[in-house]
């Protein structure tokens, strides 16, 4: 009963929070009415199918796997459509009434959405109410929290939590309805200034469409977070760790670390075991495989493949098989669950810290396959396996919870090489098909410009001067130390001699290939990282050699 009270004032709190700011112009603006003593109709319907549209695409989303093929994207565009739609309406009212096209094809939903605020028509607020719902990321612990734990330990019980929390958000949201509309009303005493406050919130709407079509709104959210407004998330997390006793008696117990937004995501995983450091992973914006990974990759002749040849490449080579994975495709799906030579590989890369990775798939519980989580530490990919769902840290393949924890991924030796260099060196090499299953335009980068700026997407813990942050490294390990040195300073046909604890190493270069060998003239698997990235998931034992000695 506590917590359920907790529910219902986080719902109310959640009001306050950086996620719901961006959303009350839609609120405030369906308040316009005649008559200021009452909430107008308009808002009710549309605050109430919010809620329940709220409810009724979570239980979905938990419940069953209907919604878990369908990209993020899809519902950003859906929720931005609809409001950009209500905002053109609003704005330009008469538009539909001359529309030839609209009348034409009787689109049925745009009709009725533009009915709806033009003729009081009561199916466009439901519309646009239920278009929020599935976006409806909240920052409320209390809110990820039932999602995350409660639900999948006891339905009845997280549900009636959930309850409580939508009605604590619509009694929030009608006071913001009541009091907006108060306000709104002084200013429009006559018919020529109601037209005028519509518009403007028409105009107001229209951004907040656009915004969310864009993620302008993400980025709002978290300028106001790093401003230091998050005061109502504190104290509801406050809260929640107030009452471990009601929690405990769902059995969360064995929870020890905290981080809502993966918790909710990875319900299935163990997080009786985890890295604390976990609690700083935020979400990328897309969902859990939202970044689709490839796992029946498709291959072609190298001479077929029509891009640009200054396009970077993995290439891995195990006896007479070569295999090459263009950064170009990379970029869109981040890993490729393949196997060469009978060896299971994952091929990954975090275009956002320039990490490209090779690890074996083989586990001590048998082989796995790798998916994207959606989330990011220190602006680099968390990956997950599909068999126990542990969290792994992609660019040093150590695991951050789950039944893997404490295991490092076996590292892959491979190269990284243009396609020019790839056909001449290999010309029947195997070349990953621009065929992958999945809808995207591999000619465009959608970071372009990202790797010749120092800004950064996603925070970082710290910075470091010792080079330009995205200069490109070379990493690789032996035992728990970890060496590094920019890849632009081994040059072609170069030999480097280092001196380590471990004995003598050896670091050449040829025909744009690098090599990395013991005192035994053992082969060192090795990787490529920005710097930034290398800095901040190695704080400890990391090595810079100077290779222009």
């Amino acid at each position: 009963m506590l917590f359920f009270l907790i529910a219902v004032l986080a719902g109310v709190l959640t009001i306050l929070a950086p996620c719901i700011l961006p959303l009350l112009p839609v609120i405030i603006g369906s308040s316009t009415t005649e008559d200021s003593k009452k909430i107008s109709s308009k808002s009710i319907r549309i605050i109430f199918s919010l809620a329940l549209s709220v409810i009724v695409f979570t239980l979905l989303l938990k419940a069953s796997a209907l919604l878990i093929d369908i990209p993020n994207s899809f519902w950003t565009w859906f929720s931005g459509g609809v409001i950009v739609i209500l905002g053109l309406v609003m704005l330009f009212p008469s538009i539909w009434s001359r529309n030839k096209l609209v009348l034409k094809l009787k689109l049925f939903g745009d009709r009725k959405l533009a009915t709806g605020h033009i003729k009081n028509n009561n199916i466009g607020d439901y519309i646009v109410g239920a278009s929020l719902g599935p976006v409806f990321s909240t920052c409320s612990p209390t809110y990820l929290f039932i999602i995350a734990t409660v639900l999948p330990a006891s339905f009845f019980v997280g549900f009636s939590y959930l309850i409580g929390f939508v009605i604590g958000l619509m009694f929030s949201l009608l006071l913001v309805a009541y009091f907006g509309q108060s306000i709104v009303n002084k200013f429009t005493q006559n018919s020529k200034k109601t037209e005028i406050i519509k518009k403007i919130f028409g105009a107001l709407i229209l951004l907040v469409g656009i915004s969310i079509i864009t993620g302008f709104d993400k980025k709002i959210e978290a300028w106001v977070l790093d401003s230091g407004y998050g005061a109502t998330i504190n104290f509801e997390q406050k809260l929640i760790n107030t009452f471990d006793k009601d929690m405990n008696e769902i059995n969360t117990s064995e929870v020890k670390v905290k981080n809502t937004v993966l918790q909710s995501t990875f319900p299935n995983t163990n997080w009786s075991k985890a890295n604390p450091i976990i609690e700083k992973a935020v979400s990328g914006g897309p969902s859990k495989d939202g970044i689709p990974a490839i796992d029946n990759p498709k291959f072609e002749s190298i001479t077929n493949f029509t891009e640009s040849n200054d396009i970077q490449a993995v290439v891995l080579q195990e006896g007479n098989e070569v295999k090459v994975y263009p950064y170009n495709i990379l970029i869109w799906h981040e890993i490729v669950n393949d196997e060469i030579d009978d060896k299971k590989v994952a091929i990954t890369f975090c275009p956002l810290c320039g990490s490209a990775v090779v690890f074996n798939r083989e586990l001590k519980k048998g082989e796995t396959t790798f998916g994207v989580s959606g989330s990011l530490l220190e602006s680099n990919m968390i990956m997950y396996d599909r068999d126990t769902e542990s969290l792994w840290q992609q660019s040093t393949g150590k695991t951050l919870v789950g039944d893997y924890f404490e295991t490092q991924l076996e590292h892959v030796s491979f190269q990284l090489l243009t396609i020019g260099e790839i056909k001449s060196k290999f010309p029947h090499a195997l070349v990953l098909s621009e065929d992958t299953g999945y809808s995207r335009d591999y000619k465009r980068n959608p970071y372009t410009g990202y790797e010749n700026t120092n800004n950064l997407i996603f925070d970082i813990s710290s910075k470091d001067n010792t080079f330009p942050m995205k200069e490109i490294m070379v990493v690789f390990r032996i035992e728990d130390q970890v060496l590094t040195f920019p890849v632009n300073t081994l040059k072609d046909e170069g030999v480097h001699k280092e001196k380590t604890t471990f004995g003598e190493i050896s670091i050449s270069k040829k025909d744009g290939e690098i090599s990395i060998v013991d005192t035994n003239k053992n082969k060192i698997p090795f990787y490529f990282e920005m710097w930034f990235s290398v800095h901040n998931q190695n704080t400890e034992n990391v090595v810079i050699l100077d290779l222009l000695d």
